[in-house]
């Protein structure tokens, strides 16, 4: 009997923290150049995935960083200017980053760029809408 008692509470408390949903977003803002100053363009425009470590520890917050694409479409090296909080979205979001393909811009020609880019990752919204306007609003805020 007391087995029994026990598995219940235990489905009943499994159940309860499948309810529990944490949305979690990513934006993205070209700061310079523009997005449409931009000689290279991401490939593929999708919003980036929310990286996995810093959502499983439950970690929000913002990256600023410098992005060197060479004349080939090859991101050369991607350097954190600022984040919040400190020493900790810097490798997930490199990460991502990194994994980005660059398309020349239509009337552009090949050459080196350097890209000023900042990435929010925002947690915690009840919805996947309310999560995205949470990040837009946390977006004009400074990173710092």
């Amino acid at each position: 009997m007391f087995y029994k008692a026990s598995l219940f509470s235990l489905c009943l408390l499994s159940a309860s923290s499948f309810a529990d949903t944490i949305y979690g977003t990513v934006e993205l803002t070209h700061l310079t150049p523009t997005q449409a100053e931009s000689t290279w363009q991401r490939e593929n425009q999708v919003v980036p995935r929310y990286p996995m470590k810093l959502a499983q520890k439950g970690i929000a917050g913002c990256g600023i960083f410098k992005v060197n694409v060479d004349a080939e479409g090859t991101t050369k090296s991607i350097t954190l200017v600022n984040s919040v909080p400190k020493n900790v979205i810097e490798k997930p979001a490199a990460k991502v980053i990194k994994g980005w393909e660059w398309t020349l811009a239509e009337g552009k020609s090949a050459a080196n760029e350097e890209k000023l880019i900042r990435l929010d990752f925002c947690l915690g919204a009840s919805s996947e809408e309310e999560a995205n306007q949470q990040c837009k609003q946390q977006a004009s805020m400074a990173c710092e």
